[in-house]
Parts: C-alpha cells; sequence; structure tokens
C-alpha cells in the first residue's frame, strides 16, 4: 500500500521548546506511516520570538518542511486551530491531518493507532483519541467526571475527547467550513454531525513549563462546548423547569383541596413556600427562553467561517525546509 502524505496542525503560545521536542518524536512515530509530512503550527500571538535553531540538532525521515503560521493575535487555542484548518483547506493537499496539542499531552505514538482506525472506517471519520488515563489531580477529575454528566444532560452527546484526532483529507475542507469548531473543536464536529469514532488513549505528560489553562480557562473552555449546542441547552432546560412547574402545581393543588374541602390539618407556611417555588420556575422558564431567543438571534449573525476568513487573522508565514525537503528538490 503507497504511503500516504500527512499534514500535522498544532497551535503554540510561547511554547518553542515543546515544539522543538515534538518535530523528531513525530519524525520517528511516522517513520514508517507516511511518506512524507508537513508540520503546521499555529502562533498564537506569541511574544516570545521564534527561535532560528527550531530544526537543528534533527535529521528528519518524513517530515519535509515545518510552517508557523503567525496570527495577528492571540485567540485562543480553539478559534487558532479552526483558523489553522481553513488555512491548511486552502493551501495544503494532504491524505491525512492529524490534530494535536504541540505540549506532548497528546503523544505522537497514538497516531498510528489513529490512522490504523481511521483507515479501518474506510476514511469516511473523523477519529479521536479519547483519554483512558488522566494525570491531573484528583479534584479536576472530579470536575471533569461532573462536567461530561451535565454536558450529557444538557446536550444528550457525551464528551470524552479533545483536540487529538485524524481527519481523512476528503473532509478538511468541510471541517474548515464549521464554524463552531472556534468555539469547542469536538463540540463543533458533532454540532456539524460530520461522522466521527473514537479510540482509547492514555494522556501524556507535559514536558516544558506549565500550561496555560487556568481555572477561569477551563470553566470558559467547558461551557463553550456547552454553548455550541446552545439551542438544545436552552429547550432542555425550559422542558426541564416546565416539568418541575407542573409537579408544583399538582402539589399546590392538593394542598389547597386539603384547606377548603378536608379536615386535614396544613402547616401554615406549606402554600407559602410551594407559591414561592413555582415563583421561583417561572422566573427560571422566562431565563430559559431568553437563553434560547438569545441563541436563535445569534444564527442570524454572519459567522467567522474558517474555510473564507483565515486570511483575515494571519499576519505572516515563517517556513522552515527541512535537510530531508532540500536533498530530495531536483537540481537546477
Amino acid at each position: 500500500m503507497e504511503k500516504p502524505a500527512i499534514t500535522v496542525l498544532t497551535a503554540s503560545l510561547n511554547d518553542w521548546p515543546s515544539l522543538k521536542a515534538l518535530l523528531p518524536l513525530l519524525d520517528a512515530a511516522l517513520a514508517e506511516h507516511a511518506a512524507s509530512v508537513r508540520v503546521v503550527c499555529m502562533d498564537d500571538g506569541s511574544s516570545l520570538a521564534l527561535p532560528g535553531d527550531l530544526l537543528d540538532g534533527h535529521e528528519f525521515k518524513v517530515i519535509d518542511r515545518v510552517e508557523i503560521v503567525h496570527l495577528l493575535r492571540n485567540l485562543g487555542n480553539q478559534r487558532a486551530l479552526s483558523i489553522g484548518m481553513g488555512w491548511v483547506a486552502r493551501h495544503v493537499t494532504c491524505d491525512w491531518l492529524v490534530v494535536m496539542d504541540c505540549d506532548h499531552e497528546d503523544r505522537p505514538e497514538v497516531i498510528p493507532e489513529l490512522l490504523a482506525a481511521a483507515r479501518a472506517e474506510g476514511g469516511a471519520k473523523i477519529v479521536f483519541a479519547a483519554r483512558t488515563e488522566r494525570s491531573e489531580s484528583w479534584l479536576f477529575k472530579a470536575f471533569y467526571a461532573a462536567y461530561k454528566r451535565l454536558y450529557k444532560t444538557l446536550t444528550g452527546m457525551p464528551i470524552s475527547i479533545g483536540n487529538f484526532s485524524v481527519v481523512p483529507g476528503r473532509l478538511v475542507r468541510k471541517l474548515a467550513g464549521v464554524w463552531e469548531i472556534g468555539l469547542h473543536f469536538p463540540a463543533g464536529i458533532m454540532k456539524a454531525r460530520l461522522p466521527y469514532a473514537s479510540i482509547g488513549a492514555a494522556r501524556g505528560s507535559r514536558l516544558f513549563g506549565r500550561t496555560n489553562m487556568n481555572l477561569y480557562s477551563l470553566v470558559i473552555h467547558g461551557f463553550s462546548g456547552l454553548a455550541v449546542h446552545g439551542e438544545m441547552v436552552a429547550t432542555r432546560f425550559i422542558l426541564a423547569t416546565l416539568a418541575s412547574s407542573f409537579l408544583v402545581m399538582i402539589y399546590l393543588a392538593k394542598v389547597l383541596f386539603e384547606k377548603f374541602f378536608t379536615d386535614i390539618p396544613i402547616i401554615g407556611w406549606t402554600s407559602l413556600i410551594v407559591s414561592t417555588f413555582l415563583g421561583f420556575l417561572v422566573q427560571t422558564v422566562m431565563l430559559g427562553l431568553l437563553l434560547l431567543f438569545s441563541t436563535l438571534n445569534a444564527r442570524m449573525q454572519r459567522p467567522v467561517i474558517p474555510l473564507n476568513d483565515h486570511p483575515d487573522f494571519i499576519d505572516t508565514v515563517s517556513v522552515f525546509p527541512t535537510d530531508r525537503s532540500r536533498a530530495s528538490a531536483p537540481a537546477p
């Protein structure tokens, strides 16, 4: 079987040491699985200068070149990757696109497994690496478990995947047309009903520095995933509140019936508590309706489509050809 051309898309914010260390690991992991590899890294508004020795000290077997796409400003990881998806769709032809973080928590040695799973699906599905083991604290794991339950309850969909995935080349252009991936990459794919599957993979460990994700960023990222399914979340919220209101009204009717038509003693503050709770539920329904109408109104605003709008966010592109590409280039 002919070896494919693979492109790797990642993003970095001042994390050049991680990127430099990642390149030889990518090359080793894909040496037996690719004819050529092109690495595209989105520079998400880094304040640290791009090092000129990015490729120094390495002899690459399959990586032809590394391209650093400099954004005009910091956009955040998800939007940076979405802009990168648009850039790749317009400027790169590949058989497979690997989307991953460059901090080594997405392990390069998992990529061949993702490729095998994608081939088993006939190249018709995006294949994600689902976390089977996490290296965070027990507190983070507890909050993440609660978030997954909340996500499933409000959207009806499971969520245990991140950015790490393999995209068939035929789906890259379609994916670049999904604006929701700028909010939350996997949730955007679910919302667009693009076919996907997943395999289990343990999470790696960060090699350099500390993560840029703090509690605030994690909360925003989590709610961004819910925001992608805003209509579904608002509708389920309203229906749950209406169901609760119906039960409260039944109980209130029971209390009134016992008070006026039976001799059963009624605690004096019971009806007050029930009516107060009913009023709270009415306000909750109104809040849900406001959320739903706000979400539907947002549909009328023109979103940023990565496939078409990515040039507006890109400053320059730095290209680093490897010795392999120079050696294979035809003589002038």
